[in-house]
């Protein structure tokens, strides 16, 4: 193995591998049910071409433990993260990103954030680029605000009530039937009783994962009484925008969703255009594509927010393309020369 930096190239898989790659991911994490191990032994059963993928997959993932000694700073206790590694059907090469850091908060320590008390009941608190900060509101719920992102609360007697204007938030809400919980988003009411759930603004979209509980979605333009659109319950993910998309997704993929909230962008076979848009939220450099081909190229890994600088090697070295400082604030990538 030579491994570069703390990355390790992948190379092409069929669709038999692909699935074995999901499978070995999912078995480090540790996160199969009864009827996950059923599937996964059904699957594997199927076919001697399964159980052979699956052999030599787990081998070479299990090679990633030799990382961990590529760290330029010795820990007393090494923490290390496997990350998910996987690519698309026709992808050149996965890349893997191999977390190596101490134990503890992955965020810098971030500024409280700016509370600003408008009118009696209405406060507004507000994130900067890079930052990420809990608030415990006065009903005992709890919001985690991403970056850059900026909510209004109301919290009285009557109601509890609270407006995304930019950006994203997790809340973990306290149970209180006679106060409904109601996150207001562009054009959209998330409306909880207690139950936990993220809401994030996406130019004309609302995206909303449930972890725990139920939530009933809303447009606040059907007045004078909205009406549910669309019940969103645990362990589904759903868009709205002209139209409502709403995925059952598993336990790993919940978390996968959420995992920003420990410092962490993780992805799978996503666009390399939608994994750099996501991470450049955290950042003010601005990317921008030589050509569409190279935005829709399929990636996968684990990226600890704010390691830009990893993720451009990355780049360079698992897909022949060059990475280019063009301002000090922007960065194209382009097809390396031959």
């Amino acid at each position: 193995m030579t491994p570069s930096g703390n990355i390790l190239n992948f190379p092409d898989r069929s669709p038999i591998e692909e699935e074995a790659a999901r499978w070995v991911l999912r078995h480090d994490e540790g996160a199969l049910t009864a009827e996950d191990r059923a599937q996964f032994e059904a699957w594997k059963q199927a076919s001697p071409l399964h159980a052979d993928a699956f052999a030599r997959l787990s081998n070479h993932w299990n090679e990633l433990d030799a990382l961990a000694a590529l760290s330029d700073t010795p820990r007393e206790t090494p923490f290390y993260k496997r990350p998910a590694v996987w690519g698309s059907v026709g992808m050149a090469a996965a890349v893997a990103f191999a977390v190596l850091a101490g134990a503890g908060q992955f965020f810098a320590p971030a500024n409280t954030p700016v509370q600003i008390a408008q009118t009696p009941g209405l406060d507004l608190y507000t994130t900067r680029v890079g930052d990420q900060e809990k608030i415990t509101l006065s009903d005992g719920s709890i919001v985690t605000l991403n970056t850059a992102s900026r909510i209004e609360t109301r919290m009285n007697g009557q109601e509890r009530s609270v407006r995304l204007l930019e950006g994203e938030a997790y809340f973990q809400v306290a149970h209180d039937p006679s106060r409904p919980f109601r996150v207001y988003a562009g054009d959209g009411m998330t409306v909880a009783v207690g139950t936990a759930f993220s809401v994030r603004l996406k130019k004309n979209t609302v995206e909303v994962v449930v972890s725990e509980g139920k939530v009933a979605y809303s447009r606040v333009t059907d007045v004078p009484a909205p009406e549910p659109v669309a019940y969103v319950a645990a362990g589904e993910a759903a868009s709205f925008s002209d139209n409502v998309v709403i995925e059952k997704v598993n336990e790993a993929e919940v978390d996968r969703k959420l995992s920003w909230r420990e410092g962490k962008l993780v992805f799978a076979g996503d666009r390399l255009g939608s994994v750099v848009a996501d991470i450049a939220r955290y950042t003010d450099i601005h990317f921008d594509f030589a050509s569409s081909d190279l935005a829709d190229m399929r990636v996968g890994g684990v990226f600890q927010v704010g390691e830009v600088d990893d993720m451009l090697d990355a780049i360079e070295t698992n897909f022949g393309l060059r990475v280019e400082r063009v301002g000090d604030n922007v960065v194209r990538i382009e097809h390396a020369p031959n």
